[in-house]
């Protein structure tokens, strides 16, 4: 038994330590959620060239910083985009994406509509439908807070 307590001490030093200076807080809540996010070009088209990527990075920004995003990294590459963001827990990862996705095409389809015209014949369409998405931790592994969670009820008080 004294060594269940042991390992639940360790444990819960662990998950303290880690995640002391890693939360953010919301009005109700402190927080530390991250996500991968990869999407595509419709047809997987490589038209993030020239001067699009920049400003795409320069859109995705303002759009994080109007919807309370942290942007952590991103990549711009011919035909597909990266992001690690931290979001709220009251957004939904789907509704994080969505935004990302549907207002950096209108604003990139207003100020290079003839660039993307050149590879992409559809009306107002910028990206394809789908998207990649991966929660990502802190150091802290899943098994760590598994085993955490499972001896909650087993360790003394």
């Amino acid at each position: 038994m004294e060594e269940q307590t042991k390992r639940y001490d360790t444990l819960k030093a662990v998950l303290d330590y880690f995640y002391q200076d890693n939360t953010r807080s919301g009005s109700h809540s402190r927080y530390n959620l991250k996500y991968h996010f990869v999407w595509i070009t419709k047809y997987r088209r490589e038209i993030l060239t020239g001067t699009l990527p920049e400003r795409l990075k320069q859109i995705l920004a303002e759009i994080s910083s109007e919807y309370g995003f942290y942007i952590i990294a991103q990549e711009i590459m011919p035909d597909h985009v990266h992001m690690l963001v931290e979001t709220p827990p009251k957004l939904a990862p789907a509704t994080v994406v969505r935004i990302l996705k549907s207002i950096s095409a209108r604003k990139m389809l207003e100020e290079f509509p003839s660039h993307i015209r050149k590879y992409i014949w559809r009306d107002r369409v910028l990206w394809a439908t789908g998207y990649y998405v991966a929660t990502v931790a802190d150091r802290v592994t899943t098994e760590i807070v598994q085993e955490y969670i499972e001896t909650q009820k087993t360790r003394k008080p």
